[in-house]
């Protein structure tokens, strides 16, 4: 969202790079001075004038960057998500996932692997880069479960317990899965907005924080960005 990232783009002086996203697709990418730095927007859907959220637009946006910028190695997924009080998270918390999937994608057909496919599990444990970022700052890991809605049903609480998951998003696990596919590290900075498990709508608590997320974000994410330069 637009809201997440502007302090970031703030913070980090970038401007827009207009030669990235063909002209149908709405998304917005920002550079540094040295170009070496790029950060990705959703953009506003043209009807609604909201938000370009879930997880088409991650996956279409990251992979059409990705054509463009083949050189870049790593790629960050920085926004909020939902926690779960039971994992170890708080309002504030910050997570660097440990593995990605889906929570909403139920295909039950039995005696065929469509159902785990549906969840579509990526084990990101093997990502050194995100390891160490995890480790030197301190951040909790496990699981990121990714759906299409910011609410959940009963279906939705049994996969994610079932992944043992520590965060609840709209994008992360579409996007490493596109990482997988690239062959590209993925390190999530994920900031909890709400409580997943928590006696609060998840929309009342998401926009309550949203603000105080984002400028988390904008504290977290040069930190991130020197590890990580460090390692390549």
């Amino acid at each position: 969202m637009e809201a997440e990232a502007a302090p970031t783009i703030k913070k980090l002086a970038l401007q827009v790079l207009p030669t990235v996203f063909p002209s149908a697709l709405p998304y917005q990418c920002y550079t540094d001075s040295t170009k070496s730095l790029y950060l990705v927007t959703s953009g506003k859907d043209a009807t609604h004038a909201v938000d370009n959220v879930g997880t088409m637009h991650a996956a279409l946006a990251v992979s059409t960057a990705l054509m463009a910028l083949p050189d870049i190695k790593v790629i960050v997924n920085a926004g909020t998500c939902g926690g779960f009080i039971k994992r170890g998270c708080k309002i504030g918390t910050v997570v660097i996932p440990t593995k990605g999937a889906f929570h909403d994608r139920r295909i039950v057909i039995p005696s065929t692997p469509f159902e785990q496919y549906g969840i579509g599990a990526t084990d990101l444990t093997s990502c050194a880069i995100a390891n160490e970022v995890r480790e030197k700052l301190g951040y909790l890991g496990g699981c990121c479960s990714s759906g299409d809605s910011l609410d959940h049903s009963k279906e939705d609480d049994e996969i994610m317990e079932g992944n043992e998951a520590v965060v609840k998003c709209m994008e992360f696990a579409a996007i490493s899965q596109v990482a997988k596919m690239w062959g590209k590290d993925l390190v999530g900075v994920k900031v909890v907005t709400d409580l997943v498990d928590g006696d609060k709508p998840a929309f009342e608590e998401f926009m309550a924080n949203l603000s105080s997320a984002a400028e988390a974000l904008q504290a977290s994410i040069p930190q991130v960005l020197e590890i990580i330069k460090k390692e390549e």
